[in-house]
Parts: structure tokens; C-alpha cells; sequence
């Protein structure tokens, strides 16, 4: 919806931020010309849900009028938001079958902030509230760092309080913005472990929902030993993959990925999925990847492409994380 953020997180990816609140985005389609492209991408594809992110899409005034577009159109709207803007007045305007997805790095105040870069702990939780008073599905977002891996157990208890319907649950993911602070942020493989193993016997405890999407590699540590966790993997162009629509059209791999695989107001969506650009991105394979003998290698394959390659400029790398996390 805009690249614009009132925070500042320490891990932040968002690759149009400037500054350190992420000021001056380039300005976002109409809203128009948003619903033409919807429409459009539900010609060539089996569309069913479409995520609103940022930056922090309650920047734009006209967020509700797009959710409530996107229903009318018959799909399933999520709005992933930092949950500092969820006013009353907002959300008195938003269809009250949209999911929200909302950022809680800690059940401590001092560390949400933190990570957050604002004094903003209070108000997120505040909005929550309004959140399930509006009658909102809302899903809690956790993103395991080192600076808080720690409190992974408190976090998700304090989502499910206030009334989180499901978890997800990601380790941090590198970007070029993040590589100088990456030892301070990438919790160490024993570390990722301790808070892997604490969500999963929240999910066993609780009877909640916990996905971990942002690929953990098993030589770092193994999906396997968790039972009540879902764990994703990249899909590589293939049938569960999620493209991302850039701000002003273009269309990008991922939202990891800073790659212009086309712009959908010249170009219609199936052209761009299905052209040489696109299935060239996600062929490469790390060479020490090939030789790993794990049963989960043709899953896993180096990780996440994306990250190595906004990092190292390269796909034919393992992910990042790999090697802050192995130390």
C-alpha cells in the first residue's frame, strides 16, 4: 500500500524505506486502478486472498474503501499492520470479516520498543482490544530475533489473551539494511531451538494455530523435532507462491526480494509469472546445498533465495541467516 512506516524496526526489510521512519515513499496506485489490477490478476489466476502490507498500510486514508473492495470482489482480505494505528474511527470503517495480522515483538514493553524503535507498546495493545471489539479475526506476528527469542512462550500467552485466533511465528530474515547488526539480531541455532520449542508446547497447551512461513533451514536447526508446529518452506514459483505488488504496480518475487519481475500497468499478471525473468530467479540452488543429504534438502534447498540475494548478490549463496546462526 506505501513504503511510509511510523516505525523503525532494527530488522526492518521494507525496500522503500528512507530514513529512519521510513518517510517518502513513492505514492501508492489509486484505489481505482488497484481494483483493475485485482481484477485483472483474478483473470489469470486462482486468486483467493490478498495481504495489504507496508510499510504501514493504515498510512493511507483510503485503506478501508480497498479492503472493503477486495471483499466485494469475493476474496479474503488480511491487513498486515504494526497495530499502532488501530483506531476506533479506522476500524469503524473496515468489513468486519477482514483478518488482521498485527506485530507484537515481546510481552515486555521496554523490549517491543526496542525492537519497534518507538514507545509504541501500549497503544498496539490498545488497538488489539478495539480489534475484538470490532468483532476483527486477528493474528498475532512474532518475529524471533536474538534480543528476544527469550520470550517467545510469554508473547504467544499474551496473544492468545487478547484474543489472537493463530500465531505465525518467523525467525528474522536478512536484508542489506540489516547485515551490519546481523550478529546482534540472528538468534544463534541453540537459541532458535529453546524458542521453537517453547511455541511448540504453547500449541500443544493452548490448541492454537503456530506457523513458522520464513524457511528454517535444518542444518541450522530441524523442523522435525516440533510436532504441533506448521512448518513452510519458499515456494519457488510454484503453486503456493505469493508474489508481492509493489506500492506503484511492480511486481516483485517475494516481499524479500527487491527483483521488478514486471509492472502490471503495462503487463498483464500471468505474462509476468510465467515469463524467463520469473522462472530464472528461482532455478539457482546453493552448490554446498546440492551435496546436503538431509531428508528435507528438496524442501529447503540454501533456504531463503531472496535474502542471499539482496545480501550477497547472489541466489547461488545459502540464506544468510545460515551462517549467523550456525556462528
Amino acid at each position: 500500500m506505501t513504503d511510509d512506516c511510523n516505525n523503525a524496526c532494527l530488522h526492518c526489510y521494507n525496500l522503500g524505506r528512507r530514513g529512519r521512519c521510513g518517510a517518502g515513499g513513492a505514492e501508492g496506485l489509486s484505489r481505482e486502478c488497484l481494483r483493475g489490477i485485482i481484477r485483472g490478476i483474478k483473470h489469470d489466476a486462482p486468486l483467493q486472498q490478498v495481504a495489504l502490507s507496508g510499510g504501514e498500510p493504515f498510512l493511507r486514508d483510503d485503506l478501508a474503501g480497498i479492503v472493503s473492495d477486495l471483499a466485494e470482489e469475493g476474496l479474503a482480505p488480511v491487513v498486515i499492520t504494526n497495530g499502532t494505528l488501530l483506531s476506533a474511527s479506522r476500524l469503524r470503517r473496515v468489513p468486519k470479516n477482514t483478518l488482521f495480522e498485527v506485530t507484537l515483538f515481546s510481552a515486555d514493553a521496554g523490549l517491543h520498543n526496542r525492537i519497534a524503535g518507538r514507545r509504541v507498546f501500549r497503544r498496539v495493545l490498545e488497538g488489539l482490544a478495539r480489534v475484538e471489539r470490532h468483532k476483527c479475526a486477528w493474528v498475532l506476528a512474532f518475529v524471533v530475533t536474538r534480543l528476544n527469542a527469550h520470550d517467545t512462550a510469554r508473547t504467544i500467552e499474551l496473544g492468545i489473551a487478547l484474543g489472537a485466533s493463530a500465531v505465525m511465528l518467523n525467525r528474522v530474515n536478512l536484508s542489506r539494511r540489516a547485515m551490519p547488526i546481523a550478529r546482534r539480531i540472528v538468534p544463534p541455532a541453540l537459541l532458535l531451538r529453546e524458542s521453537l520449542a517453547a511455541a511448540d508446547r504453547a500449541a500443544a497447551t493452548y490448541g492454537i494455530s503456530i506457523a513458522v512461513s520464513v524457511p528454517v533451514p535444518p542444518c541450522v536447526v530441524d523442523p522435525r523435532e516440533f510436532s504441533h508446529l506448521h512448518f513452510g518452506w519458499c515456494p519457488r514459483g510454484g503453486n503456493e507462491a505469493y508474489y508481492t505488488i509493489g506500492a506503484t504496480g511492480l511486481v516483485r518475487p517475494c516481499n524479500h526480494s527487491s527483483v521488478i519481475l514486471g509492472d502490471l500497468r503495462i503487463m498483464r499478471f500471468g505474462d509476468i509469472v510465467r515469463g524467463s525473468k520469473a522462472r530464472g530467479f528461482w532455478k539457482p540452488v546453493p552448490r554446498e546445498c546440492l551435496q546436503c543429504s538431509h531428508p528435507l534438502r528438496e524442501s529447503c534447498r540454501g533456504g531463503c533465495p531472496a535474502a542471499a540475494d539482496e545480501c550477497y548478490g547472489t541466489r547461488e549463496q545459502p540464506d544468510p541467516f545460515v551462517k549467523f546462526a550456525r556462528g
